[in-house]
Parts: structure tokens; sequence; C-alpha cells
């Protein structure tokens, strides 16, 4: 469906330097699918998005959307091609002086379509986010969520076949943000589109999205299935990301714990600090029970958690071990061949 290759995006600063925006991005993202791209601010991820459909267009490289190079077109066949992709953004980006009804209609109002027309494709849309009864409101008099719910309607209006998310819930609370995530992800099932999430979120990855690339610096630095990037995530910057999602923070308390262990030891290497993460029916089996009786290891859990992630069991456990370098290099053996992700934490004093 979306294919983007060796995309660079390079602008001129006030001093005259280079600086690039993105640097050689490549990905694909399948028909049906909802990926996300993640990273901090200013990691060039609303860049990426706006190449999308060339309201960026890039330095270098070539945008292929539905089979065709958005990058080879002239003005007119581009303007033709924006139509089957939607956008919704953060700050909704509401005419205030025009009702609900009003706002969802604006896209058809300016392509010239017929009044009973667009009756016919706006009211279905308004039914669909649940803002029927709120047609003839004005944007002052609706909450965040309803304000994003316009947003999506309207963007629906030309039966795109991508939608393009930027930040679109970064502006509302907690409670609005999942139900906002529940429509969208509705309208994915139900209308079959492609829809592309932009956030720094990883909530909203983990609810929503069946792919994710990390972004960092203008550059892909980690992607793949969610499942996998919350199982192991490779990078500094997904390790970051992830934080309190999956527990991967180290309390005071916790670091505490290890310098006293480390202390009765002369040897610092026979204290081992370990994040352990299971998936699906691993989650339940007792491996670690397994494990400490196999090679008479004890393990002292720290914290853990259970989440589900796209109608996936993860739990995620933090250990304390104190054995020796075979034992701990057996056990962990052990572990990884029954399905436990093992990762030694070395980075705390």
């Amino acid at each position: 469906m979306i294919r983007l290759e060796h995309i660079t995006q390079t602008y001129k600063t006030p001093e005259g330097r280079e600086f690039k925006a993105l640097d050689d991005v490549s990905l694909d993202i399948k028909p049906g699918e909802i990926f996300g791209i993640i990273g901090r601010s200013g990691a060039g991820k609303s860049t990426l998005v706006r190449c999308i459909n060339l309201l960026n267009r890039p330095s270098e490289g070539c945008v292929i959307v539905d089979g065709r190079n958005l990058t080879e077109l002239s003005e007119d066949e581009l303007r033709e091609s924006r139509r089957s992709i939607g956008m919704i953004f953060q700050h909704f980006n509401l005419l205030s002086s025009r009702t609900v009804y009003d706002n969802v209609a604006l896209p058809l109002e300016l392509v010239g379509t017929p009044k009973d027309v667009i009756r016919e494709k706006v009211e279905p849309l308004l039914k669909l986010v649940g803002l029927t009864e709120h047609a003839h409101k004005y944007p002052t008099q609706l909450s965040g969520g309803q304000k994003q719910r316009v947003g999506i309607a309207r963007a629906l209006t030309n039966d795109p076949k991508v939608l393009l998310s930027d930040e679109a819930t970064s502006a509302l609370d907690p409670e609005t943000t999942t139900a906002t995530l529940a429509l969208l992800k509705r309208i994915n099932e139900e209308l079959g589109l492609t829809i592309v999430m932009i956030t720094h979120e990883m909530q909203v990855v983990k609810q929503i999205c069946n792919r994710v690339v990390v972004m960092n610096y203008g550059k892909i630095v980690e992607a793949g299935s969610v499942c996998d990037i919350f199982m192991a995530p490779q990078h500094e910057t997904t390790k970051a990301l992830i934080g309190n999602v999956m527990a991967r923070d180290m309390p005071p308390a916790i670091l505490e714990r290890l310098r006293q262990a480390r202390s009765r030891h002369v040897n610092s290497d026979a204290v081992y600090l370990l994040r352990l993460a299971f998936s699906g029916s691993d989650v339940t089996r007792p491996v670690i029970s397994e494990c400490s009786r196999r090679f008479n290891i004890d393990f002292n859990i720290l914290r853990g958690t259970v989440d589900d992630v796209q109608g996936q069991t993860l739990g995620s456990l933090t250990v304390l071990i104190e054995a020796d370098r075979a034992a701990f290099l057996d056990a962990v053996t052990f572990m990884q061949e029954n399905g436990v992700v093992v990762e030694e934490i070395n980075d705390v004093k």
C-alpha cells in the first residue's frame, strides 16, 4: 500500500548549514494494517508522515502509495491522489464559524459536490463517529474528544484508502485517548483503511498498532511487530520510550537492594540483575520455579507486570540472582530455551 524508498529531507539552517530531518528512510506499510511511527520530539516522524501525501516533498527518494509514485506526478495528478489520503491532526483544525456538519462537509463543498450527495455522505459519517446529535453545534460547544471525532469524520469524506494520524491523541486525556483509538480501530476493521499513526507515546502503539518503527534523529533505529518490540527492545531509544509501559525503570529502592546484594560478595559478578519477558502461554508457565529447582538458584523478584499487547499476553519481571557464573549461564540458557527473553542489566551502579 505505502512504500517509502530512501527518503531524505534536508533543510538549510539560518546559518546556512544543512540539516537532515530525514536520513535515508525506507519502509513498507501493508494494506489494511495500523502502522506506528514513534519517536521523541524532533525525531523526524511528523516530517516523514507529511512526505506520504507530499505536503513535504522529500529532497531525495520515492513515495509510492497504492502503486503510484507520487514524486513523479503533476500537480493536478497529485491533487487527485491526495483525495485518497485522509489526515487527522493533533489540534483538530476545525473552523469555529462552521457547525459540526459543515466542518465535515467542507472537503466535499470545495470540489463542488451537490448538496444532496454531501448529505448522503456526511450523515452516515456523523453516525459512524457518534456525533449525529451534535451535527448543528459549533466547535466551541464540543469536548476535545468530540472535536477529534469531527476531524476523523472530515478525513473520511473522500473515501480515502489511507488515513494519516499526526499525534491525533496528544491533546486528549487518557480516557478520551482510549475511546478515540478504539474508534480508529473500528474504522480500520469496518472500512479496511490503512492507518499510519504518528506518536511519541508507546501506550498508543501498544493499544492499536500492528507494526511499528522507532525513529531517532531522522533515522529508523528499530522496526518490527508491536509484540516483538515490547518483548525485546534492542535500541536504547526504544527502551526509553517503552518506559513504565512495561516497567523498565529502576526505582531507587531496587537499586539499593542491588547494591546491598553486591556488597555481600567479594566478586560482584556473582550478583545479576535481569529483565525477563514472557509471551502467550509462557506467562503462566512456572519456568522460573523450574529453573530455580534445577540449578539451585534463588530468584529475588523485584517487580513485574502482566499486560495485554494486541491481544497477546506479555509478562515482564525484574529479578535479582545471586549465583556462581556457571550456574547463572546454565539458568539463562534454560530460560531462553523455554521462551523467555532474558536481558541482563549492566548499566546500574
